[in-house]
């Protein structure tokens, strides 16, 4: 196996193992937002946000070697999904901040950790 693949094995297996955490610790980030928030919501809030754009970048760098006929949204409608994400937090509307998180990224993010075992997994 090549340098460049050995190195994106390991990123996979590593985003794998990442999203395993990343998405339960949204989907408690989901509930402060609906009406439980704690004293550090928006801190956890931009530690999920710091997550997710770490996986998406390692997304954008792997994507070569992932089915990705596994992942059920376009790269065109998460970037949108992620600039309202964005525009949602600027303006604090916890609500929508929720919604998106749980209709759009966290599906996503449970897609790309299942395509990012499969292709762990076939690379060794």
């Amino acid at each position: 196996m090549n340098h460049l693949q050995e190195e994106k094995r390991e990123a996979l297996q590593a985003l794998d193992e990442y999203l395993r955490k990343l998405v339960p610790g949204m989907e408690t980030l989901c509930g402060e937002l609906k009406g439980s928030r704690q004293p550090d919501t928006d801190v956890f809030q931009n530690q999920c946000i710091d997550g997710l754009n770490w996986a998406v970048e390692v997304y954008n760098r792997v994507s070569d070697v992932l089915d990705l006929e596994k992942i059920h949204i376009s790269k065109q409608e998460m970037n949108g999904q992620l600039g309202a994400l964005g525009a949602a937090i600027r303006e604090k509307e916890d609500g929508r901040i929720a919604e998106i998180l749980e209709n759009t990224i966290m599906p996503f993010l449970k897609d790309l950790g299942e395509a990012a075992r499969e292709a762990a997994a076939s690379a060794e």
